[in-house]
């Protein structure tokens, strides 16, 4: 089989590069094969893809592939993949070479168990901070789906959600002009069950509206295992999308927060005018029903897309959702007025050690840093050294060692 995907070049055994040798074949796309490989110099693992050798002659193929490298080159936000090089094999086979993620893709989880609301929103939001540093440099994704986000282990027994696939973005920024010729007006680009109408219209005006489409339907699949759209076939789905109102979240999972029901809808708007108009006013509203998620990851995402030129409105108002004022831009309130003491536990549930912090999210970091033993942290309020109500409590998973808010 993997000669059919790659050619002796990149069979398991050769160097690449003079440095990189393959291991293994571990993906197999439309068009490119991903290898597992080890660099010789530096003594670690690496991922390498390649244009699939039937396909290098296709027109726009290995253009578009070089584009991929550059594009996911220029976003160096931590949940998107680390590109390392690019270059060609001796036979001109273009490749680039990628950090080496384990893990599975959040596809894969799905399939197996819907998950938590909680768990789910913590997933969308760590990939919306490499969107936005996409938007922002006038990037869209365009094939944003759960295949796409992997769940990817860190030393520690961490884990983190990465952005995957960069290799059908449309850029519109200035340059987009030069870059018109590798896709076609009437190319339907991504995959039809998370495309938005106007990309199944093959509309010339996909902007990173298109992605807070996409967005809205992976969290819906997150939290039930289901679409939001029925079709038996592709041009039945596609109807669909076109014609129909989604199903409602309440419908398929009647526990679901009626606030998230109401981001998911705004999402799915058919009118991209009556959508979020950046991906700073989603996770806002996913803040408020998440409030386990500290402020910072909200302003870092509100930062990027403000520091980009883009107006953010403010949250929604939801009924009995908790202030986010905090969760705005500059200015941010003092640490003094955010101060939290948090409790970190052993499986007993005896206190190992109690700590302040100015945020929780600096306790929830100190949390990955700490002893396979310490299995939960709890979170409080904390104002001149009195411990005030519980704000979240953490617990380490058994399956993943990923801290995750407790469920209810």
């Amino acid at each position: 089989m993997d000669g059919e995907l790659i050619t002796a070049e990149f069979a398991p055994g050769s160097v690449v590069g003079g440095k990189y040798r393959v291991d293994d074949v571990i993906g197999d796309g439309g068009l490119g094969v991903v290898l597992k490989a080890w660099h010789q110099q530096l003594d670690q693992p690496v991922a390498i893809k390649v244009v699939k050798p039937e396909a290098v002659s296709r027109p726009g193929v290995v253009e578009r592939f070089l584009r991929e490298a550059r594009l996911s080159a220029r976003i160096k936000n931590e949940h998107a993949v680390k590109v390392y090089d690019v270059d060609e094999a001796e036979s001109g086979a273009p490749y680039m070479v990628m950090e080496y993620l384990e893990g599975r893709d959040l596809e894969q989880i799905v399939t197996e168990a819907p998950l938590h609301v909680h768990v789910a929103i913590d997933y969308l939001l760590q990939a919306i901070e490499a969107v936005a540093e996409a938007h922002a440099a006038g990037i869209v994704h365009r094939d944003l789906k759960p295949a796409n986000l992997f769940l990817a282990r860190r030393p520690g027994s961490t884990s983190i959600v990465k952005v995957l696939d960069f290799g059908i973005s449309k850029v519109t920024s200035a340059d987009a002009q030069q870059r018109k010729r590798l896709t076609r007006h009437d190319e339907r680009v991504g995959t039809p069950a998370f495309m938005s109408p106007e990309q199944l219209q093959a509309s010339p005006d996909v902007d990173a509206r298109a992605d807070i489409w996409a967005l809205g339907v992976v969290l819906y699949e997150l939290v039930t295992g289901k679409l939001p759209f029925d079709g038996i076939d592709v041009p039945e789905l596609c109807a669909a999308v076109l014609t129909k109102a989604p199903i409602p979240l309440s419908a398929v999972h009647p526990d679901v927060p009626p606030e998230l029901e109401e981001v998911i809808a705004r999402c799915l708007q058919k009118d991209k005018t009556k959508r979020y108009q950046n991906v700073a006013e989603l996770a806002q509203d996913l803040a408020q029903i998440y409030e386990g998620e500290s402020p910072s990851r909200v302003r870092n995402i509100s930062r990027v897309i403000g520091e980009a030129g883009q107006k953010i409105r403010p949250p929604t108002p939801f009924p009995g959702t908790i202030e986010l004022a905090s969760l705005q831009p500059p200015p941010v309130a003092p640490a003094t007025e955010d101060r939290v003491q948090a409790v970190y536990s052993d499986e007993a549930g005896a206190a190992v050690v109690e700590l302040e912090f100015p945020s929780i999210d600096a306790a929830y970091e100190h949390a990955t840093k700490l002893g396979a033993n310490v299995v939960r942290c709890d979170v409080y309020d904390e104002f001149e050294g009195v411990r005030g109500r519980l704000r979240v409590t953490y617990v380490r998973s058994l399956q993943t060692g990923h801290w995750v808010p407790q469920l209810p």
